[in-house]
């Protein structure tokens, strides 16, 4: 049986094998985000990605929802968002409703902040991961100073990735360990990398080269760009 996935805030570009959703009518399945319903039953996706999307969507908590709700227990949900202190393009963003930083998603995870608010809603996902994406000479500052910067100082990191599980049964935990972590963290990296501009030569049934088909010393360059935020 084939898996679902989803590509959330396919405007620009698309990933091959993926179901792509934009408001932009080049998508797959068009509609909007703050209002409309994904069209896929409860529980019937493998794999939500959404890179830098959220951050403009009006009402998050509808969107957040609707992802939850068709994702299946314990399936990925992965994405970038924009660092809260960013100032040059997020904070002075008008496009950009919502800011985001490491804690974020606590708010959602029944083990650390779901229902300090005293909220009502379903919206359930366990923090697998979260990387940053430093600025500048900032990624070479030892870790504990790097924490310091990030409470203190602007401009230190300029987006934020996560990897996150939904939870649809509470009294189910989701044990995750350090090889299921690493896993969530190659998907995001295939996800970053399979995008396809939709003006590229490439047909849209065309297949990218995946990193694991190139040369280890190709597939290290890659993840150093990644992992210094440069893609």
């Amino acid at each position: 049986m084939n898996e679902v996935k989803l590509n959330i805030g396919a405007g620009r570009t698309y990933i091959p094998g993926y179901v792509n959703i934009d408001i932009s009518p080049k998508a797959d399945v068009t509609l909007d985000l703050s209002q409309d319903v994904l069209p896929f039953e409860d529980s019937s996706v493998d794999l939500v990605f959404s890179y830098h999307t959220l951050e403009h969507v009006d009402n998050y908590l509808f969107a957040l929802g609707e992802i939850h709700r068709v994702l299946k227990h314990g399936r990925p949900f992965l994405l970038g968002l924009p660092y809260v202190t960013l100032t040059q393009y997020h904070l002075v963003n008008p496009y950009h409703h919502h800011n985001f930083n490491e804690y974020s998603f606590y708010f959602f995870d029944p083990d650390k902040l779901k229902g300090s608010a005293v909220e009502e809603n379903p919206i359930l996902f366990q923090k697998v991961f979260h990387h940053f994406h430093y600025i500048g000479m900032f990624h070479l500052v030892p870790p504990p100073f790097r924490s310091w910067c990030r409470r203190h100082l602007l401009n230190v990191v300029r987006a934020i990735d996560f990897g996150l599980l939904a939870i649809k049964y509470p009294q189910q935990r989701i044990t995750v360990s350090t090889k299921d972590r690493f896993r969530l963290q190659l998907d995001l990296f295939q996800c970053l990398f399979a995008r396809i501009p939709y003006d590229s030569p490439l047909p849209r049934q065309g297949k990218k080269q995946f990193p694991w088909s190139m040369s280890p010393r190709k597939i290290a360059n890659l993840v150093q760009t990644w992992w210094k935020g440069g893609l």
